[in-house]
């Protein structure tokens, strides 16, 4: 009698597990995985898994032309402050166009990548329920893949993700970065302070 169940529950057991095998491995091709992966190498400050799933270029390209294209009259907008608030208010990020806007992009690319893999220094965190956020609240605009990301303090921002095959989806472009900017500085001035006051 036992067995007999046994019999006909093994074949629904098999397709469970074929199922639950095939969705994980069809998972690993969606932005919601790539994002996983990009979180988990902010954790592991892993540099050569975060530049697999993010075009470093692309980013700091339409990076640059936020900081450029940015009006200093809109009000609603966070204001950038110290060193990059001074550059956007004298208009430096208009001005950076052919060389100068090359040597700029290759300094920041080296920049980021010494803070990711700088173990020292804390590096913004992915949300873990953007992972699967990702699955439903992305949406398609041409060959990108759009989803936002909230972070602390109701900002958000939104993440562009492009596939060529046979790469993974890869980061091509952060949106309102400006409101990253000011928990990113605060991050990464806190150990220095923590150094100092504990010589």
């Amino acid at each position: 009698m036992l067995q007999g169940k046994l019999r006909r529950l093994m074949p629904v057991l098999l397709a469970g597990l074929m199922l639950s095998v095939g969705g994980g491995y069809a998972w690993t091709f969606t932005p919601s995985y790539s994002l996983y992966c990009l979180k988990q190498a902010l954790e592991t400050h892993d540099y050569q898994m975060f530049s697999q799933y993010v075009d470093v270029d692309s980013v700091l390209d339409h990076a640059l032309d936020e900081f450029g294209n940015s009006d200093s009259g809109e009000e609603e907008k966070p204001r950038l402050k110290g060193f990059l608030g001074k550059l956007a208010r004298k208009g430096f990020f208009k001005f950076l166009a052919g060389d100068a806007r090359e040597v700029t992009k290759a300094g920041l690319s080296i920049a980021v990548e010494q803070a990711v893999k700088d173990r020292d220094r804390p590096l913004p965190r992915i949300p873990l329920l953007a992972v699967p956020a990702a699955l439903w609240l992305g949406r398609s605009e041409g060959e990108l893949v759009v989803f936002p990301v909230k972070l602390k303090k109701e900002q958000l921002v939104e993440v562009k993700m492009r596939r060529t095959s046979p790469e993974p989806w890869r980061v091509v472009e952060v949106t309102n970065l400006k409101a990253l900017l000011p928990a990113l500085q605060r991050k990464l001035a806190k150990p220095d302070g923590e150094q100092s006051d504990n010589p």
